[in-house]
């Protein structure tokens, strides 16, 4: 017999109604969906159907992934599953999905997402903010990516290719590998800064290079599974008395006053210029004509703030969401040489009849660029989750469930695109899927890599041209091969929410003479 003394008693009480409380909140929590009567995948205590997250065996977008396609494989049309206590709705029949992010769209118009514009001002960009002054701001937008205005922006994007081709002729020359995403980053970050910002950052020359850092923590800070979890499943009121940051002091620091100087800039000594910033100074002004979204009062002003907060979502969105797609695209056309051919053939063959200049005109005509691309995007969405906020109680059309108000749902592009009815055999890299014969039959909402609905991606149209360029500029001048360095089997990042393969993607390139 061990002789406890009463203070170790008392504690070891303590532990034990503590550890029976924590056992009883997380079964009471993972009842929500059987209550409901709702398919369901069986969670586990604590973790619900995230352990594998957490045990670093699969992504943040895989959770979701994983469980559409395993509801899907049962023959539900929706279900539920648990992050950590936290109830999700997944909605996996193609009706409700595209009734939660189109038709209705009005009951799911906010992404659920940390934002606290008052203590951690960086968190309140256009992705996060929410209901009528995110309406308001969206609606602004779309203005600044015309196709007017992309003909003018690809003039500007055109003049990183020599640049970008002479760091790629180095290691062409000398036979190194090439780590492609941190290049191809450099690349991407010099036409966004050139086009949206109007400022010359020269990352390819390797300047800059603090900008590039801070810019890299909007994912790796913002986004990491641990910060994901943390919005996911604490109330948002909860994380605010803790004083939760999505963004560190420093990236805060540096932000803020890089684009109060920007504005500064734009509003009293810059020439004019018609670009994104252009669009978003004149919002920080008050003017008469300027309406809200519901088009009869004055929109209020931006401030500086809000101003540095959207500018940098646009930055860094526009460096890393299209660097990413290039890196996978080379990565699949070096696995698959015989998309590789097909593509530099095609590429040769418009751009003969273009006097052997990148045009906008040229790259218009590429249709297998396309279909590459699109079947890139299709396996690897760059944001593999659509998450809503169900505003009010909602019929779930062809069930008997209402889905009450504040339910988290998770609409996961990533699992529909790899859906096995939409796309045989899906884990293939196959471009003939979006040929001009094949793409009329997928279905509309099977193909969401940049969302859908009031929520798509206001710079789907910017990030495709910029990944076309690069894609133009390597195919065309380098033959393209895996270096031993690239590991053979493919797996997802686990550490953060934005897809990244685990390894870095090492390439040799050969050039072509």
């Amino acid at each position: 017999m061990f002789d406890l003394s009463p203070s170790t008693l008392f504690l070891l009480g303590i532990f034990i109604c503590l550890s029976g409380y924590l056992l009883w909140f997380f079964y009471e929590h993972h009842q929500y969906w059987k209550r409901r009567n709702v398919p369901y995948l069986t969670p586990t205590i604590p973790f619900g159907n995230t352990l594998d997250l957490f045990r670093g065996k699969i992504s943040f977008g895989e959770v979701f992934s994983r469980a559409y396609l395993e509801l899907k494989k049962q023959g539900h049309k929706h279900g539920g599953i648990y992050y950590l206590q936290k109830p999700v709705y997944i909605p996996v029949d193609a009706n409700i999905i595209k009734k939660i992010i189109i038709s209705d769209a009005d009951n799911f118009p906010n992404h659920g997402m940390y934002v606290n514009p008052a203590d951690d001002p960086l968190s309140g960009h256009l992705f996060n903010i929410e209901d009528g002054r995110w309406r308001t701001l969206r609606s602004k937008m779309p203005s600044s990516f015309t196709s007017a205005k992309m003909k003018k922006m690809f003039e500007i994007m055109t003049r990183m290719v020599d640049p970008y081709k002479k760091l790629l002729d180095i290691y062409a020359e000398n036979g190194s590998a090439l780590e492609i995403k941190s290049l191809a980053s450099r690349f991407t970050t010099d036409i966004i800064s050139a086009c949206a910002l109007g400022i010359e950052t020269n990352t390819l020359n390797f300047e800059n290079e603090d900008l590039l850092r801070h810019g890299r923590t909007f994912f790796d800070y913002q986004w990491n599974k641990y910060k994901n979890s943390m919005v996911v499943a604490v109330p948002r009121h909860i994380l605010e008395k803790l004083s939760f940051r999505i963004f560190s002091k420093e990236t805060e620091k540096y932000v803020l006053k890089m684009f109060k100087d920007i504005l500064r800039y734009r509003k009293f000594d810059s020439p004019l210029r018609e670009d994104l910033t252009a669009s978003v100074v004149k919002l920080t002004e008050w003017r008469e004509e300027e309406k809200d979204f519901s088009g009869k009062k004055v929109m209020v002003p931006l401030e500086e703030s809000e101003f540095a907060a959207h500018m940098f979502l646009f930055f860094c969105a526009g460096f890393e969401t299209s660097s990413s797609t290039q890196t996978f695209a080379l990565f699949e056309l070096a696995r698959n040489p015989e998309c590789q051919n097909k593509l530099r053939k095609e590429i040769n063959t418009v751009m003969a009849k273009h006097g052997n200049e990148v045009t906008y005109d040229a790259i218009m005509e590429m249709e297998y660029l396309d279909n590459i691309v699109d079947e890139t995007l299709r396996m690897y969405p760059v944001f593999p989750i659509l998450p809503r906020i169900c505003k009010e109680d909602y019929p779930i059309p062809g069930t008997d469930l209402i889905l009450e108000k504040n339910t988290f749902v998770m609409v996961t592009n990533l699992g529909i695109q790899r859906d096995p009815e939409y796309y045989p055999n899906p884990e293939q890299f196959n471009p003939e899927r979006f040929n001009r014969e094949n793409k009329g039959i997928i279905p509309h909402i099977a193909n969401i890599p940049f969302g859908e609905g009031p929520r798509i991606c206001v710079g789907k149209r910017f990030g495709l041209w910029q990944t076309k360029l690069g894609l133009v500029t390597t195919i065309r001048n380098y033959e393209v091969t895996l270096n031993e360095k690239t590991t053979k089997d493919f797996k997802f990042a686990s550490d953060e929410l934005i897809l990244r393969k685990e390894g870095d993607v090492w390439l040799n390139l050969k050039k072509i003479t």
